[in-house]
């Protein structure tokens, strides 16, 4: 938390948005006090944003899901930009997406410093609609999909590669996160990450002091950030919890949980495509201390899903084995990487 005039990790301004605020996400005062404007046209409902300098056209919705809605739109402003962009709504009218947008904005800019310019989509406007929801709109990732949709269209050959060189990505992420600004995603899953495909260049991966190169054809990018906290890496108490889903007092960040959900619901949805070395790091990431997830995960497919979330929301469960600079090592000591 920031305290007088010492800024912590946590501090974003939403200036560049045109909000005229700027504070520290761990502040529930200060994030009650922002003021979001209505500007949306009372005679064109689809014309979300319409301020002097910027104009948000809603286009089609693209998805529904369990909390919200995303859509397309055409974001304008009288600079001359106009481009496509998502947006997302909430799914009850009158809900806030702000805090979403905070974090999703703060975890951006960061993993940006850290030589990941995708690592999330760029928030470009944060608004009100006349109901009283509480949008925003970002980027797209060009021709990025799904790692669910990349993984599920691959062949047996490529899937290693794919994998390998993602997990070191998300292992480099989720550290900075955990340790610098005390976030947990809280739904890492394949669907929750976009991917896209570029010729090989050489990707920088850290992790506490250790610092490797690998040279990879694929970058990531997190998405949806609903579930997510914020907290202290100290105390793991925590200060900003987004969704009801899990326990506000859960404990945040919960080290080696985000890695566990995303190994697990990999796991999941392409246990039978993995090649035998792969397997069998799943089989020990994967083995808690009363139950081991890759056997009951074979058993019941995909309605292991509400276990999965059940252990991960669990207070005092310990995911020792997937603390990411110890999936990064076993990674390295099998030769996986390159």
């Amino acid at each position: 938390m920031c305290f007088n005039d010492k800024k912590c990790a946590c501090w974003i301004s939403l200036h560049s948005l045109g909000i005229k605020s700027e504070g520290c996400i761990k502040d529930s005062e200060w994030l009650n006090s922002i003021q979001i404007p209505c500007s949306q046209s009372l005679f064109n409902q689809a014309l979300f944003v319409n301020t002097g300098s910027v104009k948000l056209h809603h286009i089609s919705t693209e998805s529904h899901g369990s909390f919200g809605s995303i859509d397309l739109g055409l974001y304008e402003t009288t600079n001359g930009i106009k481009k496509e962009v998502y947006i997302k709504r909430p799914l009850i009218p009158g809900k806030s997406l702000l805090y979403e947008a905070c974090v999703q904005k703060l975890v951006g800019e960061h993993l940006e410093i850290m030589g990941f310019p995708t690592g999330a989509p760029k928030i470009v406007a944060i608004f009100k609609l006349l109901d009283g929801s509480i949008c925003f709109a970002m980027e797209q990732i060009e021709d990025a999909v799904t790692l669910s949709e990349l993984l599920g269209e691959c062949s047996k050959d490529d899937i290693s590669e794919i994998v390998v060189d993602c997990l070191l990505q998300v292992c480099g992420m989720v550290w900075y996160l955990e340790i610098v600004l005390g976030i947990n995603h809280r739904d890492l899953k394949p669907s929750n990450f976009l991917v896209y495909t570029h010729p090989p260049e050489v990707k920088t991966i850290q992790i506490d002091t250790e610092l490797i190169d690998i040279h990879s054809k694929y970058t990531i990018c997190f998405i949806d950030f609903g579930f997510s906290c914020v907290g202290s890496p100290e105390t793991h108490i925590s200060e900003l919890t987004l969704s009801s889903v899990y326990n506000p007092s859960d404990p945040c960040p919960k080290d080696g949980r985000d890695i566990f959900l995303f190994l697990a619901f990999l796991f999941m949805e392409f246990h039978t495509k993995l090649p035998l070395d792969l397997v069998k790091l799943f089989d020990k990431w994967l083995h808690l201390s009363d139950i081991h997830m890759p056997n009951y995960i074979r058993k019941h497919g995909i309605k292991s899903k509400n276990m999965i979330y059940f252990y991960a929301g669990l207070p005092k469960m310990k995911f020792p084995l997937t603390y990411p600079e110890k999936v990064m090592k076993d990674l390295l000591k099998i030769g996986l990487t390159h």
